[in-house]
């Protein structure tokens, strides 16, 4: 089979799903990553024949594909801030919206809490930009974590992973959190929760649905700012005086995440926008 071959074969199998100009973008990072035939060689290489072993992981590729598999899954990895980063169907895919927030936590030194880590690259990113100071991370799934310690190894990155939910500030203290998380100790408080409603789930795409996972994506739609209440106590208990707290949003709730933060007792709420124009952040700070 000939890299045209494959090009074309692949185009037929996935068009109804991934439309010009991320099909061939699509197939390109298969070749690329699955193969290890170099972007150029996506025009300048089609009659290139591919080796058994080639086609064989190329054409499950496709297969994954077409069932709705992301990418990042079928791949295994993707590229986060300055980090390599492993993926699975155990954590959500990281969002480039995410890597925006890393930008925003990356520019207030300091010690971090990530809460509700995921593949661990927020917290992991973070402690690559700042390898003096300490970074804790804690998840509630025990799947995630295990993923999030393999994406640190990979990394070289000495992150304090441990395992909690969010839900109630005492317990993530008594929930064997590392020596040196104790309250009022942490500069920045940064976490990207759940937040699209159950009533969204119409306009997801298949590919998300089916795949990831659930739980890390989804909130009631009668109680859509449940985990930044949890959020805003977990910073009042470990947030130092004047400490901040930022986490991504939904954009149809900006105000009135900063109006909750705003009447547990934070000031000085920012609401911040992502590259689409979108209201996608929230920053405050805790008073002295």
């Amino acid at each position: 089979m000939t890299i045209k071959y494959f090009k074309e074969y692949a185009v037929l199998r996935l068009e109804r799903q991934y439309k010009t100009p991320e099909l061939p973008l699509f197939i390109g990072s298969l070749l690329e990553n699955l193969a290890g035939i170099p972007r150029y060689a996506y025009f300048t290489r089609e009659e290139d024949v591919l080796d058994d072993k080639q086609r064989i992981t190329l054409m499950r590729a496709i297969d994954q594909a077409a069932a709705g598999r992301p990418l990042q899954y079928i791949i295994g990895h993707v590229t986060f801030a300055t980090c390599h980063i492993k993926v699975d169907e155990r954590v959500l895919v990281p969002r480039p919206e995410t890597e925006q927030l890393w930008s925003l936590v990356a520019a207030i030194p300091g010690t971090v809490l990530d809460a509700g880590t995921g593949s661990g690259c927020l917290a992991i990113a973070l402690k690559k930009e700042r390898p003096h100071q300490a970074v804790y991370a804690f998840d509630k799934s025990t799947e995630a974590l295990e993923l999030a310690k393999e994406n640190a190894l990979l990394n070289n990155a000495r992150v304090h992973f441990f395992h909690a939910g969010m839900e109630n500030p005492n317990r993530v203290e008594t929930a064997g959190a590392p020596t040196g998380l104790e309250p009022g100790t942490i500069d920045v408080l940064v976490s990207n929760p759940p937040y699209v409603t159950e009533k969204e789930k119409k306009q997801m795409l298949h590919r998300v649905m089916a795949f990831e996972p659930a739980e890390a994506l989804f909130v009631p739609d009668e109680d859509p700012l449940v985990h930044y209440r949890a959020l805003a106590a977990l910073g009042s208990r470990f947030l130092r005086p004047q400490g901040t707290l930022l986490v991504e949003i939904n954009e149809a709730f900006g105000a009135p995440v900063q109006q909750l933060f705003e009447t547990n007792g934070y000031v000085e709420t920012t609401l911040h926008k992502d590259f689409h124009g979108k209201d996608r952040f929230v920053q405050a700070r805790w008073p002295l």
